[in-house]
Order: structure tokens, then sequence, then C-alpha cells
């Protein structure tokens, strides 16, 4: 992954809720956050969270000046997510919790179920499964209050990754189905991808190998779809290894060194060497050893690179 030159935010609500002067008019404004909102996401999209990070924060800012509370939420909550996505934690908790204190205050029933799927996130990483089942159904009751289909989908699909941690395929089959039927009359790629990996790693977990793969690819044309390449690396590499545990070496072999590719376009040093790693191993196992060493040695490399940030 690109190397982040982290700056963590001096925010407190009382900063938060201040307004700053500005002598642009309050609509240019925010169209100007809503651009560096916009501008953020697509760098995200691309795994580019460094730039992100700078980008929503550039229209925290401008939000900031005109003391809009669901833009400042928004931005709180993109923040905190590309916090999440690099493992600072702490930080991540500190936004989001910050982005539900505005939610609240204005009433934002979306916003606020939005901020609780993020915290069970992190309760779930913490092997709290219980406590994020909690915030996600009461995730559920505000996007279904808000008429927003969407995050209906969302938090039903994430409580069904954690049934399947928890080893209750029923539960999580009829939650995953539901979110899928939902996004799909929502038209909603982003979701349909996220809900199409789960079944097919929900049917991998049955020795189904067959529809987790039908699944799998069509998680990958959902994140094609909406070019989201750090989704394409992460389908690609589920295909590869669902071919992997059939037997089916070679076309495990194919999806392994096509994840590379994306990565490191991307330039997810740990991604990148993770499917090394598969590479060299599946390599192993077939018998190639000459292709393996021209691997090997370029995983060797990787490693000295990621020593050096």
């Amino acid at each position: 992954m690109k190397a982040l030159k982290l700056f963590i935010i001096p925010i407190t609500i009382t900063l938060i809720l201040t307004s700053c002067a500005t002598d642009r008019p309050v609509m240019e404004v925010k169209e100007s956050a809503r651009d560096y909102e916009e501008l953020a996401l697509s760098h995200y999209n691309k795994g580019d969270f460094q730039n992100a990070i700078l980008f929503f924060q550039k229209a925290l800012e401008e939000d900031q000046k005109v003391n809009n509370l669901p833009g400042m939420a928004s931005d709180l909550q993109h923040l905190a997510r590309c916090y999440f996505e690099y493992g600072f934690i702490e930080s991540a908790e500190k936004l989001i919790n910050e982005a539900l204190e505005i939610n609240k205050r204005t009433n934002n029933k979306s916003g606020m179920g939005d901020n609780y799927i993020m915290i069970a996130s992190m309760k779930s990483r913490d092997g709290k499964y219980e406590e994020a089942l909690e915030l996600l159904n009461k995730s559920y009751k505000l996007h279904e209050d808000a008429k927003n289909r969407k995050g209906m989908a969302t938090s039903l699909n994430n409580m069904g990754s954690i049934y399947i941690r928890q080893g209750k395929y029923r539960e999580a089959y009829d939650k995953i189905e539901t979110a899928i039927a939902i996004n799909k009359k929502e038209k909603n790629h982003a979701g349909l991808a996220a809900a199409y990996n789960n079944f097919g790693y929900l049917h991998e977990l049955q020795d189904k190998s067959e529809i987790a793969l039908e699944y799998y690819f069509k998680a990958l044309e959902e994140d094609k779809f909406i070019e989201n390449s750090p989704g394409i690396s992460s389908d690609l590499n589920n295909i590869a290894k669902c071919y992997q545990k059939t037997g089916d070496y070679e076309s495990a072999l194919y999806y392994f060194k096509r994840a590379l590719e994306v990565n490191r376009g991307l330039e997810f040093l740990e991604r990148v060497q993770s499917d090394l790693k598969n590479i060299v191993d599946l390599l192993g196992t077939m018998g190639r050893e000459e292709e393996k060493k021209l691997y090997a040695k370029a995983l060797q490399e990787v490693e000295v690179a990621m020593k050096k940030q």
C-alpha cells in the first residue's frame, strides 16, 4: 500500500459546530465542499487513501466555514473510513463518534444509520459480535425510518457477515439474500458487489464451490462496472483461492496473477506481497520451479521495499 503521511486531525465538537468566517456565498462554499468530496471518493475507489484523506479534509474545511452540519458529518464519516482502512482505529473511532454527535443533533437518521454501521465494523473487528449486531439492528431501523433502502441493505449484509463468523449460516443466508434483492431493485452496484462476495463466501464454507464462484464472478462484474479497483483486487483473489481449493491450479494461478497486476497498479504493497506468496506457493505445488524462482525474487524485492517505508 502507498506510504501514508498521516495528519491526525485535531477536531473537537466545539470546533466543528463553530462557523468560520468567509466572504464567499454559502452555496458556493457548499458546492466547493462537494467537489472536494467527489474528488476524494474517486481517489478512495482507486485505493489512493492518502489523497482521499487530503481531499476529504478540504471538504471538511469548506463545510466548517459555513457550518454545514450534514456535510461535516459526511466528511467525518469518510475520513473515519479511510483511517479505518489504514488500521488507525483510535483516530477512526474519534472521527466517527463526532460524526454521530452531529447527526444526533440534526436528527439525521440516515447519517446515524451509516455511523452505526461503521462502529459495528469496529466492534466486529474486536470480536464483539453481539454488540455489533445490536448496532446494525439500530442502523437498519434508522434507515428504514428514513426510507433509505441502500442503507437497509448494507445493514443486512453486514449482519450476514457477522452471522457467517458465528457459524450461523441459515441466519446469514436470509440476511444476505434480502440485501441482494434490495440492492438489485436500487441498482446499487457497490452494495451488490459486497453482498455477492458474502454470498460466495457463505457457499464456499459449505463446500459449494461452483455456486461460490458464480457469486464471486458476479461481484467482480459489479466492481468493474463502478471501477472499484480495490474491490476488483479482492474479487480476483477470492476467485483464485476458490479455484485453488477445487484443485484447478491453472485457473487459480491465472486469477492470482490478475490480482497481482491490479495491486501493483494500486501500489498496495501488502496485497502485492500476499499475491506473490500465493503465486510462489502455487507454482511450487505445480512443480514449476523456474517460474517459481522469478516470483520468489519479485517477492524478496517487495519485502525489501516494504522495510524501507
